[in-house]
């Protein structure tokens, strides 16, 4: 049993168990399942049930609707809050782990913010004395993806603090960030792992300009191949990578052991933190140079205009939020699909998954999968098209370049979409695209 597996056969159950507490992301999900491929086979009653316990509180619905209630800071204002005022008071409401860089989710170890104290959001309500200790002080609250921290901004919100801030994004923005964007990086992040984070920017420069890289892709074969059944896992691949599947790793590692002495580079899918794992594992075998890519390969591709570093890459065009923008902010015609399910596209979801409302992106024709048969061959084949969807997004992607399309786009997420919308300073412009999205925390 695999954790995509995993993940597909049990999310449904533990966000029963949730039930309005949590609305777990897929990156936290593969995390999870990761974990649960090796414990499954015995108890999985037991360990789906204790998953569910442990993540109840630990993430994520889209935390917009109570944003009035308590003031958001970006990356690059945080910078000028602590340069004014150097007694400001940091709390990661993370876990411990992920605090430490030790979490056995390794996707979510993502260091943390310099002088930082660590409060679990499991029990920030009995820790509210301690923080009203910190009352006439400034006080920031972050976590991973700004979705806990959000919850305990409500909460202090409630329990009449008002001199703190909740940090759009959390460390999984701020590890994205350049220097331009959060200046004071390189003072305020700091880690404890073994080999070095790189943000999709990093990846590309490092590719670019040092050729003596060794670059080790751990995905399936099928998906380094570009022939898995997902044809969303089919986006390419970095030119002159080695494939050592994760699920192979201990086996065929000391292939690799001959190349100790030069920098590595290690990247898998988004957010299963096999990547992570392996990059652990080669420090611990001697390796000085360790490099891991934050986030998967589709996430990469989406994120550059230039991707002359990957190959076997589709016809399409993946963009990540940032640059669906500045498609959308084009004035020039453009098709937009949307390829989700009925319910979902009209948020008439309910219970555990209405978390999926989203709304949709201003002037969307909705084409669910049962439709693409009517798709016909453009009459204008430079027409550009942007499809956002689920995986079969990535099916209707390939279908109108077979068809004729030339400039066809695939949003890689419409969550992020949404998400990036309030977590990223870059990203604002998306909440005017989008519509009939009301917030669901």
């Amino acid at each position: 049993m695999n954790a995509e597996r995993i993940y597909k056969n049990s999310q449904g159950f533990i966000q029963y168990l949730c039930s309005g507490i949590c609305r777990l992301n897929k990156t936290l999900w593969f995390a999870v399942a990761k974990y649960l491929t090796f414990k499954i086979k015995m108890k999985p009653l037991l360990f789906l049930i204790g998953s569910a316990l442990l993540l109840a509180t630990a993430n994520a619905q889209l935390p917009f609707k109570y944003d009035s209630l308590y003031k958001t800071i970006y990356a690059k204002d945080l910078c000028g809050l602590l340069q004014k005022d150097p007694g400001i008071v940091l709390i990661d409401v993370r876990s411990a782990g992920e605090y430490s860089d030790t979490s056995q989710y390794t996707s979510l170890n993502l260091g943390r913010l310099r002088g930082a104290i660590n409060i679990q959001i499991e029990g920030m309500r009995k820790n509210l004395d301690t923080i009203a200790r910190f009352k006439n002080k400034t006080i920031v609250v972050y976590c991973s993806h700004s979705q806990r921290s959000r919850r305990v901004s409500k909460l202090l919100a409630e329990n009449g603090f008002s001199n703190f801030y909740n940090l759009n994004g959390g460390m999984s923005v701020l590890n994205q960030l350049s220097q331009d964007e959060f200046p004071c990086k390189r003072e305020w992040v700091v880690s404890g792992l073994p080999f070095k984070n790189l943000s999709f920017n990093e990846t590309a420069e490092l590719l670019k300009h040092q050729p003596q890289l060794l670059v080790v892709d751990v995905r399936p074969a099928l998906q380094f191949n570009g022939v898995d059944s997902n044809a969303a896992n089919n986006a390419g691949k970095i030119k002159q990578a080695i494939n050592i599947p994760y699920a192979e790793w201990e086996q065929k590692k000391q292939s690799l052991f001959k190349y100790k002495n030069q920098a590595v580079l290690i990247y898998s899918s988004s957010g299963d933190g096999d990547a992570a794992r392996a990059a652990a594992s080669l420090v611990q075998n001697g390796f000085t140079t360790v490099y891991q890519q934050l986030g998967g390969i589709n996430d990469l591709i989406a994120s550059q205009e230039d991707i002359s570093f990957i190959e076997n890459r589709p016809a399409y065009t993946l963009l990540d939020p940032h640059r669906a923008i500045l498609l959308l902010q084009k004035k020039q015609p453009l098709l937009i699909y949307d390829t989700r399910p009925d319910d979902e596209y009209n948020n008439r979801l309910t219970g555990t998954i209405s978390y999926k409302n989203l709304g949709h992106i201003k002037n969307a024709v909705h084409l669910p999968l049962n439709s693409f048969g009517l798709i016909t061959a453009p009459a204008n084949p430079e027409t550009p098209v942007l499809v956002y969807g689920h995986e079969e997004s990535f099916k209707l992607a390939r279908l109108l370049t077979e068809i004729g399309y030339r400039h066809v786009f695939l949003l890689s997420s419409f969550y992020d979409f949404v998400w990036s919308g309030f977590n990223i300073q870059n990203c604002k412009a998306a909440k005017e695209f989008v519509e009939g999205h009301e917030g669901l925390y």
